[in-house]
């Protein structure tokens, strides 16, 4: 059984990120986490803590059901699969402290979100509570942007440069998913140089190795930006319904998914991003 978080914080945007992760996994018996994490705001905080410590904690309660009302109305939304069970959890904490509580006291498999850029800069991809998870957690992290809607991944790409070396392991959830879906697996080069170096080729070919199971074929772009060609890769093929990419290569990561140049980059906005962490 997968053990899934689900953090929400009630919006539109959340919501789209559970209905996707629950039609994912529909063929999958999985326990679902419901997460929603509140804080009593900062100013209100201070003049309760000092002149009425009760009051203080009353309008935490009530803050907390008021969540767990919110989390049960949520799951009556949801598809009743016999396949699925839901848990709801609230707390009054920091929205990354109460995350990596959870991934602690739960064995969790997989964290799914929503992502919506930050105000005052809607050309950036990820918003701050995602970017903290995947950044700050060692968890598998599925991104759904706030305008995509469930497709079966037909197609999931993997962006590389070769410059790191890969293990089996680093793919054991993305594995499951093609398996589970018939998916294709598409390894997306990056060409700058002319030939690879021999790094480069052997982690090449360890690659074929991990994926010699699967279907799955080599691409190479040549282009000095990288981020462009991706979305005119995703674009050109119709069928790319996942990009993939494995958390320990942070400076590619980074590079293609933290800079504020993409709001002419379809992909940044349609397309779900898992981003792999090894196995616990």
């Amino acid at each position: 059984m997968k053990n899934i978080l689900l953090p929400t914080d009630f919006s539109k945007n959340s919501l789209n990120a559970i209905r996707y992760a629950t039609e994912l996994f529909k063929d999958n018996s999985c326990k679902f986490y419901l997460l929603n994490v509140f804080k009593i705001p900062y100013f209100t905080n201070e003049a309760l803590l000092e002149n009425d410590s009760i009051q203080l904690a009353k309008m935490e309660n009530d803050l907390f059901e008021s969540s767990q009302k919110g989390l049960k109305s949520l799951i009556k939304k949801l598809d009743n699969n016999p396949k699925h069970s839901y848990a709801t959890l609230s707390e009054y904490n920091f929205f990354i402290n109460s995350v990596k509580n959870t991934l602690k006291n739960k064995d969790i498999d997989l964290i799914v979100m929503g992502t919506k850029g930050a105000t005052g800069a809607k050309e950036i991809f990820m918003g701050s509570n995602t970017g903290d998870v995947i950044m700050k957690t060692q968890c598998n992290v599925l991104a759904i942007p706030e305008n995509a809607s469930y497709e079966k991944p037909k197609e999931i790409a993997f962006p590389t440069d070769y410059e790191i070396s890969y293990q089996k392991e680093d793919f054991e959830f993305l594995i499951s998913i093609v398996n589970s879906n018939n998916s294709k697996v598409r390894i997306v080069h990056f060409q700058n140089k002319n030939e690879l170096n021999e790094e480069q080729r052997l982690n090449k070919k360890r690659l074929i190795n991990i994926f010699k199971n699967l279907d799955f074929r080599f691409h190479t772009l040549t282009s000095t930006d990288f981020e462009v060609a991706l979305n005119c890769f995703t674009q050109s093929r119709g069928n790319i319904d996942m990009i993939a990419i494995v958390a320990k290569h942070y400076n590619f990561f980074q590079r293609l998914f933290f800079k504020p140049k993409v709001e002419e980059l379809s992909f940044h906005t349609t397309i779900p991003l898992l981003v792999l962490h090894k196995t616990k």
